[in-house]
């Protein structure tokens, strides 16, 4: 399958072959969708997912700091009452 014969299906977001009438996937038709919106709209969608992917792991990172930097405190305090 050549990348010149392939859409975005509007509703499922998968790449259909371009003389199917309607997805394989989902079954939504195709006729009167303007391939160039559907397309932004799935990198939208998939803009959104990574930035909130990424956002779920600067949450857990900084969390994970926060307990690293408690335990420094412990052994900082620990240290400081045995010399």
């Amino acid at each position: 399958m050549n990348m010149e014969a392939v859409c975005v299906c509007k509703e499922c977001g998968r790449t259909i072959e371009e003389q199917f009438i309607y997805c394989p996937w989902c079954g939504v038709s195709r006729i009167g969708i303007n391939s160039e919106a559907v397309l932004d709209s799935v990198f939208q969608q998939l803009e959104k997912k990574q930035s909130d992917d990424r956002a779920r792991r600067l949450r857990k990172l900084e969390t994970k700091l926060q307990e690293l930097e408690k335990d420094l405190d412990i052994l900082v305090l620990s240290a400081e009452m045995h010399t």
